[in-house]
């Protein structure tokens, strides 16, 4: 058996960087991508999970073939067996799981990959997209029979994905940054610590780390899905935070209408972020998207973009996505896999249209 361990031979997946050769995964859709002719191909993985599981998946010929628990520790995986190695397969293995940015024990290393026969890198993409997003972009809840609850990683998919779905669509190589629960200005549950702008600079999803150069990977398009927690907060209690003892809270009126005010500092938020991504990548198209899981911050996101065309540029603009309903439902009250296919199509249609 011979064993690829420098990655030369593949193509890296995801916003990772190789530590002593091993290839950590730390995103959604972390992974390798390559094309092979072999008889057998397995995997060797290294992983902790103090709380959650990792899992990866393997997809042959862009057909998802198997959703896998990551064992602790490490461990081989025989994935593929008794294939013809005259025949031309290409292999894509992900991590399913997002980015552990506060259970540093739940972590996924790609150590080696054994392989009978010869493996080599795919033909480049023709485009680059980056995407950010909350649970949606995580996919949770894609995976799952609909009345599942538990938040448990095996729910979590990076194939069946609006994401990875629109980047196969165009032919284009994909970058995940997401965390669920999270908004732009605070989560869903009042915390302002767990926003994505926070750990956007992160190679690691550290909060308030800089350490990714952006200018290393610069994508044609940049899709931000994000508000859907940001307007969650309104609904939710208060958050105390234990280090300062503040207390945030995003409130309604007694008539039941959002305040102005939090509205405003919403919008400022998402205006911010744009203009921060449009610092790193002053070439992308920045597409905002919204709507999968209700519409209630609208109004909030396209005022920020129609200040961002006012006061930067143009190349950007704003997509309602298709509401989720009935069926397209997966577990956990999420997106299933038809609503993820009716967005990406959607978005496919627009870059399509910006980009050609």
């Amino acid at each position: 058996m011979r064993e690829e361990t420098t990655w030369s031979n593949v193509h890296i997946l995801g916003r990772t960087e190789p530590e002593e050769g091993d290839l950590e995964l730390i995103w959604t859709g972390s992974g390798v991508e390559f094309e092979m002719n072999c008889s057998e191909l397995g995997v060797v993985l290294e992983a902790g999970e103090s709380v959650y599981m990792p899992w990866i998946s393997l997809v042959l010929d862009g057909y998802w073939l198997a959703h896998i628990p990551v064992q602790q520790g490490e461990n081989k995986y025989m994935l593929l067996r008794n294939m013809d190695p005259g025949v031309t397969h290409t292999v894509r293995i992900v991590k399913d799981f997002q980015a552990s940015v506060d259970d540093p024990g739940c972590f996924l290393r790609l150590k080696k990959i054994v392989y009978e026969g010869g493996i080599r890198k795919p033909e480049p993409r023709k485009y680059k997209f980056e995407f950010i997003g909350d649970s949606i972009t995580s996919g949770e809840g894609v995976l799952g029979a609909h009345e599942e609850m538990d938040w448990i990683s095996p729910y979590f998919s990076a194939v069946k994905n609006y994401a990875v779905m629109t980047a196969d669509a165009m032919n284009a190589d994909f970058r995940l940054i997401s965390q669920s629960g999270w908004g732009v200005t605070a989560g869903w549950d009042n915390n302002p610590n767990n926003t994505l702008p926070l750990i956007y600079d992160s190679v690691h999803a550290k909060r308030g780390i800089t350490d990714y150069d952006h200018s290393s990977w610069e994508p044609d398009a940049v899709v931000v899905n994000l508000g859907t927690n940001d307007g969650g907060a309104f609904d939710n209690p208060a958050f105390t935070d234990p280090l300062t003892g503040v207390t945030y809270k995003y409130n309604k009126l007694p008539d039941g209408k959002y305040d102005p005010a939090d509205l405003e500092k919403i919008a400022n938020g998402m205006f911010e972020f744009m203009n921060h991504i449009r610092e790193v990548h002053p070439a992308s198209h920045i597409l905002w998207v919204y709507g999968m899981l209700g519409d209630v911050m609208m109004n909030t996101v396209t005022v920020a973009v129609s200040q961002f065309w006012t006061e930067n540029d143009t190349n950007a603009g704003y997509l309602q996505l298709p509401d989720t309903n009935g069926e397209a439902f997966g577990s956990r009250g999420h997106p299933g896999e038809l609503s993820h296919r009716a967005a990406s199509e959607k978005i496919v249609e627009r870059l399509r249209e910006v980009l050609k």
